[in-house]
């Protein structure tokens, strides 16, 4: 018998955590106040299977303890131990999700209970019924045979149909700490004369995702020769030591392009299981931002958090789980020096820019005839200026689906950028609302952030002229 299985709660007395719903039952109990639906709720690993099962004991228990549970010494407990008392029913609604399935259900509960007092059906994982499924349980749930229970199990709430939970008493199964997880861990360890070093229990509850019967698991798994080792662990893991996330993330704050190569290298040739490693990263960067006073370092941290958990939500959608953690790794590190991109191109006269992809030129810019611009416009773009290759920002926009009418408004205008700003002047009313909204605004704006790699400001500018209407439709044909 595994540990959980041992160890798996048999009664109210061993059930921890959710003291709330082990008194409210017990309540009912004792006030002859039980319904004849019950819908429990919660993440994985937080005791609602095993709550079921107890509750299912307790009702047809045949000799009650004075403290309201089950004695697990009469006939129908220990039947119900040994798996041979056919009046509980366990169903798995993954496998039974057919209407067909909840109609020879509906169908069995009419004939009363063999040796039980009630016939009670446990369906687990309840919301993968579907919804005919569903509403063939409905019409039980609204007029159930008196000597029938159901306790209805899900973690995912939002999937049972509110006429299903209207029907149904339901109890909420808060998450379990880790704390919980640890001292549970270290009641089995010392119950099962096991040393376990506190450094494992804590990684152990960390990595099962505070689910108890993972947490248990992985105790039981990693537990050789009577003990359990912190090293043991993290080498059959794959999991690397906090001294080397110290120095990964001091080489990733310090922008440290060449040692953070060399960790990326090592990670690569340890054969680190990533999702594991992000977990354990996470966790370690979380603590170091708590004890981190220098403001420059917290914001570099904070970002480096969003990158690592874009990172997590991308590992079951590609093939290669480390080229997603290198290319990241590094297009942060590659982004945040453009961010202060303005700092490494403001040197005085720059003939081309640091930048691959932003090609900054020494030329005058000589403003369309059809276009007035003031005296101090003019002497602006008289000056030494810096261009950019505007085909390719147009080139974008247009290959942006629905946005060709951004495209024909930016066609039609004059642009100019200089010092960080690009100044559009709308040779139009139309063009100028058309490009004045604040949503067409932020576009602009993170499509020359994309494109260039700069932080640019949009300056819009109203500059009316007599524009022809051939000219509009010239504007408009090279769109589409």
């Amino acid at each position: 018998m595994s540990l959980y299985q041992k160890y798996r709660p048999r009664d109210f007395n061993s059930l921890v955590w959710q003291e709330f719903i082990k008194i409210s039952l017990k309540n009912a109990l004792k006030q002859n106040k039980l319904v004849w639906a019950y819908l429990f709720y919660g993440s994985r690993g937080t005791g609602k299977t095993t709550t079921a099962r107890i509750l299912a004991k307790w009702v047809n228990c045949l000799a009650l303890t004075e403290e309201g549970n089950p004695c697990l010494e009469c006939v129908n407990c220990k039947a119900f131990e040994n798996e041979e008392l056919i009046d509980i029913i366990e169903i798995d609604a993954a496998s039974n999700t057919w209407v067909d399935n909840i109609r020879d259900l509906i169908e069995k509960a009419q004939f009363q209970p063999n040796q039980s007092k009630y016939k009670v059906y446990i369906i687990d994982e309840v919301h993968m019924l579907s919804k005919w499924a569903f509403n063939a349980l409905l019409k039980t749930l609204e007029e159930p045979p008196k000597h029938v229970k159901f306790i209805l199990a899900t973690t995912e709430i939002h999937k049972i149909p509110d006429t299903i939970i209207s029907r149904t008493q339901r109890y909420d199964f808060k998450k379990i700490t880790e704390n919980d997880i640890v001292e549970r861990l270290r009641f089995i360890g010392h119950s099962e004369s096991i040393n376990a070093e506190e450094d494992a229990l804590e990684l152990i509850a960390r990595l099962s995702k505070w689910w108890l019967r993972d947490a248990i698991s992985f105790f039981e798994q990693y537990s050789i020769w009577g003990s359990l080792k912190l090293d043991y662990l993290k080498d059959n893991l794959q999991l690397v030591w906090d001294e080397f996330l110290e120095d990964f993330l001091s080489n990733i704050t310090k922008y440290d392009y060449p040692k953070v190569i060399d960790n990326l290298s090592f990670l690569k040739e340890k054969g680190i299981d990533i999702k594991i490693f992000l977990e354990e990263f996470i966790y370690f960067l979380h603590s170091r931002i708590l004890e981190n006073n220098s403001w420059n370092e917290f914001i570099i941290s904070m970002n480096l958090y969003d990158s690592l958990i874009e990172i997590y939500s991308k590992l079951k959608s590609v093939p290669n789980t480390f080229l997603l953690l290198e290319f990241s790794i590094i297009k942060f590190l590659k982004n945040d020096d453009i961010t202060n991109y303005s700092n490494i191109v403001k040197k005085e006269n720059p003939k081309v820019s640091e930048s691959p992809r932003l090609i900054i030129k020494e030329e005058k810019i000589e403003p369309k005839k059809d276009i007035k611009i003031d005296s101090t416009e003019k002497e602006e773009n008289n000056e030494n200026t810096k261009d950019f290759e505007i085909w390719i920002f147009l080139d974008s926009i247009k290959k942006d689906a629905g946005k060709w009418f951004i495209l024909m408004s930016l066609k039609s205008s004059k642009l100019v950028f200089k010092q960080w700003v690009l100044k559009v002047y709308a040779s139009n009313d139309f063009n100028y609302n058309k490009l004045s909204t604040p949503e067409i605004r932020a576009y602009l704006e993170d499509k020359l952030n994309s494109l260039f790699w700069i932080q640019t400001n949009i300056e819009l500018i109203s500059n009316k002229n007599e524009t022809s209407w051939n000219d509009i439709i010239s504007d408009a044909m090279s769109v589409f």
